[in-house]
């Protein structure tokens, strides 16, 4: 799928631990706060976090021997994911949790440039390739709008990474993926905050479905997730940027 100088070494480029110099997470972390305050550019980064959120789900169904069935996402930056089997109390909090692991993961890959680029094109891949199977079929159900809006973004996202990994400059898939790493992870921890709102009312969310297999009260695991994705997200950013 990929071009061949995909992978070619960019002599240019100073050795691993010394490529990207401190302001590249800084500058990642201000362009993902600047970008919650400019409307319209904010949508597709909105949306690509509630996908990776009900991704997470279906695989964590698939690892645990369930089936994910489907997933649909709306223009509110809501979603939904269908699944079968599996053990609930990993699909459950697999979604917020998994996203925040999923920041960590790109965090640490933001580092390095040519490994930047490589996951910043396997990511675009892997999106378009579960978008068409898995957001497809709801396409084809009550929630058609959300089908083809998730469709739709699914590929036009997944694209335009594979774009910028295969055809521009290494610098631009660090700077993308850097991007794209401290939105999910400051994202993850926004929604988190807002769940432990709503975890103090009734209602339905992840933490209520929690709640009612655990019969621990939901804003106990608000708080639980809330904590471990800040640990995860602290210590790639230790491990990445801090750590000599």
């Amino acid at each position: 799928m990929f071009n061949g100088n995909w992978y070619k070494p960019m002599t240019s480029l100073p050795p691993p631990k010394t490529q990207a110099p401190v302001m590249v997470p800084l500058v990642a972390a201000f362009s993902a706060f600047a970008l919650s305050w400019l409307g319209p550019l904010v949508f597709p980064f909105r949306l690509l976090t509630t996908m990776i959120h009900e991704l997470g789900h279906g695989l964590a169904a698939l690892l645990t021997g369930g089936q994910f069935i489907s997933f649909v996402v709306f223009a509110d930056g809501s979603g939904l994911a269908y699944t079968a089997g599996g053990i609930r109390w990993i699909i459950i909090p697999a979604g917020y949790v998994g996203t925040s692991l999923f920041g960590a993961a790109l965090i640490m890959l933001g580092r390095n440039p040519q490994a930047s680029r490589n996951a910043l094109g396997l990511l675009g891949g892997a999106l378009v390739l579960m978008t068409i199977r898995y957001a497809l079929p709801t396409v084809f159900s009550p929630a058609m709008a959300g089908g083809l809006l998730t469709l739709g973004m699914g590929i036009l996202i997944g694209v335009s990474f594979i774009a910028i990994a295969w055809r521009l400059s290494t610098i631009w898939s660090l700077a993308m993926l850097n991007l794209v790493a401290f939105w999910v992870g400051l994202s993850a921890l926004g929604d988190l905050r807002g769940l432990m709102f709503l975890s103090t009312m009734p209602g339905q969310s992840d933490a209520h479905a929690m709640a009612e297999i655990t019969f621990l009260p939901p804003i106990f695991w608000a708080f639980v997730w809330a904590v471990m994705s800040l640990v995860a997200l602290g210590a790639a950013l230790w491990y990445t940027w801090v750590r000599k």
